[in-house]
């Protein structure tokens, strides 16, 4: 369980990006918010206005899985290089 976990916290950063990027495609589809990503117009989900999460997902999302994913490839290498050179201790 151990390595499991430290796999998972490696893959945080691609997850998170990702993630925060497709979660803003749908959440823009489903509110039906309009314009585009250089014009979009306010989009109330209730009596809050979600534009600030949507520029965040849409556009910076996208640019720092240009960062997060190497970086998460990196973490995961590092991660097997540890574990393939712990001692195979049996519980």
């Amino acid at each position: 369980m151990y390595w499991l976990r430290q796999y998972l916290v490696a893959l945080l950063p691609a997850v998170i990006t990702v993630g925060g990027w497709q979660l803003a495609i749908w959440i823009y589809d489903y509110f039906g918010c309009q314009g585009h990503l250089k014009n979009l117009q306010p989009c109330f989900v209730g009596s809050v206005n979600i534009l600030p999460f949507l520029g965040f997902g849409l556009f910076w999302c996208q640019l720092l899985m240009f960062i997060a994913l190497p970086l998460s490839f990196w973490l995961v290498i590092k991660v097997f290089a540890k574990q393939y050179k712990a001692p195979n201790v049996q519980s």
